[in-house]
């Protein structure tokens, strides 16, 4: 109270949106692991996305800052090629607690912008995260019903493939938490191919 407006901070974090042609398939694999034999929350589809960086709680008035970093991190990346394959758990399948999807990328440019953005981002003050693997989160687990029904299910899963899809663009997003999950919105946008930056 008795701030202002620029005062104000809004959780947010660094994404790449899924290409809406591989969510289906995600969805399927989601409705395959089911809620039979374990409490999950499962992310909706219109909240899948990759995240290089996880901002948390930022000033509104340090937006530019951040995009000014993101920009300077992309300048050289052309749009690259990753392809969604494998389900993976952490911390690991014997102690679950978020299910993912894998990511193959020959160019290595998600780890890359991914360490450049930890680099540069600390200058402000960001904490700076432990090695980036690359992966989707497709749900949360609250617990297990049945760990020997599970982990079947989940192995047949283990080499499951979703598909490819391009990255020519990353994304500043806000997160609003309500009770029925979170609310993403985009804030800023670099584009690989064209480097315009888009303000919303």
């Amino acid at each position: 109270m008795g701030k202002n407006a620029g005062d104000q901070k809004m959780r947010s974090f660094i994404a790449i949106d899924i290409e809406d042609s591989l969510k289906s398939k995600i969805r399927d694999i989601q409705n395959t692991i089911g809620t039979k034999y374990l409490k999950i929350k499962f992310v909706e589809p219109e909240n899948l996305h990759f995240t290089p960086k996880f901002l948390g709680e930022i000033e509104e008035n340090g937006l530019d800052n951040i995009y000014e970093i993101l920009q300077k991190n992309l300048k050289n990346y052309k749009p690259f090629e990753i392809n969604l394959k494998g389900l993976g758990a952490f911390p690991s399948f014997s102690y679950i607690r978020v299910l993912w999807i894998g990511i193959q990328d020959e160019s290595n440019s998600l780890i890359n912008i991914a360490d450049g953005l930890n680099r540069d981002l600390k200058k402000l003050g960001f904490k700076e995260e432990r090695k980036h693997i690359p992966h989707l989160t497709i749900g949360r687990v609250k617990f297990i019903k049945d760990k020997e029904k599970i982990s079947q299910i989940l192995k047949e899963l283990q080499n499951v493939k979703i598909g490819k899809m391009m990255v020519d663009r990353v994304l500043i997003k806000k997160s609003v938490l309500t009770p029925k999950g979170p609310i993403y919105s985009d804030l800023k946008e670099v584009r690989l191919s064209s480097m315009i930056g888009k303000r919303y």
